[in-house]
């Protein structure tokens, strides 16, 4: 009887021991399951009113005056995006380049925007690449990884609009950096509220500790902003409303250019003379002091924007908050303009003025076609303009390209260029620009040929600059 006793109670232990350990895995589960279900909307502690999206820390200074504003006294929340961290411009303070540089700006950018009570800020991993053509940036960031996180980005911070650099190549901001940050921006801007982009973003974890899926939802914006650090601002007039630096904020008791100049203080190593900066951050606000700032690139007067789109009821030059809605909108997705047919011999731009074109029409950005092709260039550089031949023929075609340059200007001419059937060829202007500074457009007039019918007229404007922020070579 001992015997069969002692084989009960091990059977009982055994028993008993297998229902603890099923209780123990049942509640460990519940109770996992109830944290995820107590966790239903997102963390508001992110969420954005305004989402700016620039290349480099101190890009944020052409519109810290208005985010003073929205700050301070809308009650605003602002949030910012570097895609770079700048790490390949100068340094007028210390020995730090490259990766060392970055650290620094990153730094500054933080101390900056703390400045206008901005805390949530995301610096990314594209690569600081000093240049005039988009293109060159897209190329280098890498642009499918920085779209991939302002897309992330937007998601996250769920904002209602959204600032960027201009997509277009203006004489003045020919950096292809900015213009990068423009082109990410409207894709991020079109493609947020799509669920099926990125859609490991959206996918909701079934599991603790998951790390490939990250539970966010699909968000569109409800508008979308671009600015500008050309020469001459004035062609954004009557395409966005304009923000006055000089008015005085109500609870600071300061003008709002102050403030943006208290902001753009911390960015020592990119100001020409530390000292601007520091003579700011101790009290002097004056109004030499902020010339000083101007005259370094920053805080241009006043702040004028070009809404390039809008999915709610909104006049053009209205308040940047004027009709939005206050409830989270449906996404409204893209319906590209069809290009205009043009035969089985098309000619058009190559390089960063095809590009735009292009990006503009497949973005619905109607308004952003009035602008014509600018740029900026040093004395005596060579400015090379690509024009793209594309035969759809099945016989080859010859097409005969000419320049017509301004005085001052010289190229080499270019010779007849055969396109084989169902291929293109590209076709190089190498104009040089004259050793004179000029603040006049310079127009120069291109025109393609082929058996005696026009297939292609348009112009380049360019201003000769001692100013220029990169080159396209």
């Amino acid at each position: 009887m001992s015997a069969v006793r002692c084989k009960r109670n091990r059977l009982r232990t055994y028993l008993m021991n297998r229902c603890r350990t099923f209780y123990l895995l049942a509640w460990i589960t519940l109770s996992c399951g109830i944290a995820f279900a107590q966790i239903s909307t997102p963390d508001d502690r992110y969420k954005a009113d305004i989402l700016v999206v620039v290349a480099h820390p101190d890009d944020d200074t052409i519109v810290s005056s208005y985010l003073a504003r929205g700050v301070f006294d809308q009650h605003k929340r602002v949030a910012v995006v570097y895609c770079t961290r700048g790490d390949s411009g100068s340094n007028s303070t210390g020995r730090e380049r490259a990766k060392a540089l970055g650290l620094v700006r990153e730094i500054e950018g933080r101390k900056a925007l703390s400045r206008l009570g901005i805390t949530n800020v995301w610096y990314l991993d594209g690569r600081d690449t000093a240049s005039q053509d988009v293109l060159l940036s897209l190329a280098t960031w890498p642009s499918a990884s920085v779209l991939e996180q302002v897309v992330r980005i937007v998601r996250l911070t769920r904002p209602e609009v959204v600032f960027t650099w201009l997509p277009g190549s203006v004489a003045g901001e020919n950096h292809g950096d900015h213009q990068a940050a423009g082109v990410t921006a409207t894709e991020a801007f079109d493609m947020a509220g799509n669920p099926t982009m990125f859609p490991s973003q959206l996918v909701a974890p079934i599991r603790q500790f998951e790390n490939a899926f990250e539970g966010l939802t699909p968000w569109q914006p409800q508008k979308l902003y671009y600015f500008t650090d050309a020469f001459d601002t004035a062609f954004f007039k009557g395409h966005g409303p304009e923000y006055d630096g000089n008015q005085t904020s109500p609870s600071r008791k300061v003008t709002y250019l102050q403030l943006a100049a208290q902001s753009a203080a911390a960015y020592y190593t990119q100001l020409p003379d530390p000292n601007i900066g520091k003579r700011i951050e101790n009290g002097d606000v004056s109004a030499a002091a902020i010339a000083d700032m101007e005259k370094a690139g920053y805080l241009p007067e006043p702040v004028r924007l070009w809404l390039g789109k809008s999915h709610v009821e909104s006049g053009a030059t209205e308040d940047v908050f004027q009709g939005l809605s206050s409830t989270p909108i449906v996404f409204a997705p893209v319906s590209p303009v069809p290009a205009e047919s043009e035969g089985k011999l098309a000619v058009q731009f190559g390089g960063p003025f095809g590009f735009y074109r292009n990006f503009w029409r497949a973005h619905e950005l109607k308004s952003l076609e009035t602008l014509r092709p600018e740029i900026a260039v040093e004395p005596r550089d060579t400015l090379t303009i690509p024009v793209v031949i594309a035969n759809s023929n099945n016989t080859p075609v010859e097409v005969t390209v000419a320049a017509e340059l301004p005085s001052g200007w010289s190229a080499s001419p270019i010779s007849p260029v055969s396109v084989f059937p169902h291929s293109q060829s590209t076709v190089l202007l190498r104009a040089i620009a004259p050793s004179q500074l000029s603040e006049k457009f310079a127009e120069i007039k291109l025109r393609a040929d082929s058996q005696g019918k026009i297939l292609f007229q348009d112009s380049v404007f360019v201003q000769v600059s001692a100013y220029v922020a990169g080159q396209v070579k």
